[in-house]
């Protein structure tokens, strides 16, 4: 009897597979905020002054790099015989090489984190969950731009490319200046509003190459994670997503304003 009871808490408890209808698309996800309709709709551009040589630095080594990248993804008339239009290919190229940058700051300061907690023995005051969680945010970012398109392998190449490079770089500069590197993503996050706010503005453009996402239903997954109304479409999502940005940027130019090695975080988990 009791190997009978014994053999069947194995089955059950034990499987190596999930304990979910596999063929159900399933949503895992860290506590994150939820917007109402009202805070994904007033979203304002804006843009904090430095102060410092390190925020001067930060904002300049962004500057620098949107233009790099504006050429590259055709964001920005390079030539006279160019047009000025962009296409969806470009919008989801452009979107999906700038979430694979901004999923790695979070991460990469997160991990650091956690180690001087390991190396020091003590506690981390609570600055690891916030910075997972908005990793964790950039990647779901990720994944819904991928249902729309998926990228060519010559892109993903380049996303590998520039994500060994990003990860080295920052990783040393968050070791040297951790207030630096925060500000940095402060004004990163500045100019992802920006250009979400551009993508808005397009789809509500009547023949413009995404303006069809005003009406395309929005993912599943999408629904379940920003606990979207079951008839949201696209423009619903990108309006989430920019308002996940801003709140990015008001918490990592806060963490900038006040960073010290003992601070404590002043976000509870889920903000």
């Amino acid at each position: 009897m009791i190997l009978r009871i014994n053999k069947q808490f194995f089955k059950t408890f034990c499987s190596t597979k999930p304990p979910v209808d596999e063929k159900k698309n399933v949503m895992y996800a860290m506590p994150h905020p939820i917007w109402n309709q009202e805070a994904m709709n007033n979203v304002k551009i804006d843009h904090k002054l430095p102060l410092t040589f390190g925020d001067r630095f930060a904002h300049l080594f962004i500057q620098s790099m949107r233009v790099g990248f504006d050429v590259l993804s055709g964001y920005r008339k390079v030539f006279p015989w160019q047009d000025n239009i962009i296409s969806e290919k470009k919008w989801i190229n452009r979107v999906l090489f700038l979430e694979t940058v901004a999923g790695v700051p979070g991460f990469v300061a997160g991990m650091h984190r956690h180690l001087r907690s390991l190396r020091g023995m003590k506690r981390d005051l609570g600055w690891i969950h916030t910075l997972l969680e908005e990793a964790e945010n950039e990647r779901v970012h990720l994944l819904t731009f991928l249902t729309i398109k998926k990228p060519s392998l010559i892109f993903r190449t380049g996303v590998i490319l520039a994500q060994l490079w990003y990860v080295a770089l920052y990783s040393v500069a968050y070791m040297i200046q951790p207030r630096v590197c925060h500000r940095i993503v402060g004004y990163l996050e500045e100019e992802a509003v920006k250009t979400y706010t551009h993508m808005i503005e397009e789809i509500e453009i009547e023949g413009s190459s995404i303006h069809s996402w005003k009406t395309r239903p929005a993912h599943q997954n999408s629904i379940e994670y920003w606990k979207l109304s079951e008839n949201a479409t696209l423009l619903d999502v990108v309006k989430a997503i920019r308002k996940d940005e801003e709140h990015h940027k008001e918490v990592n130019h806060k963490f900038a304003d006040d960073y010290t090695q003992q601070s404590e975080n002043p976000f509870p988990p889920g903000y």
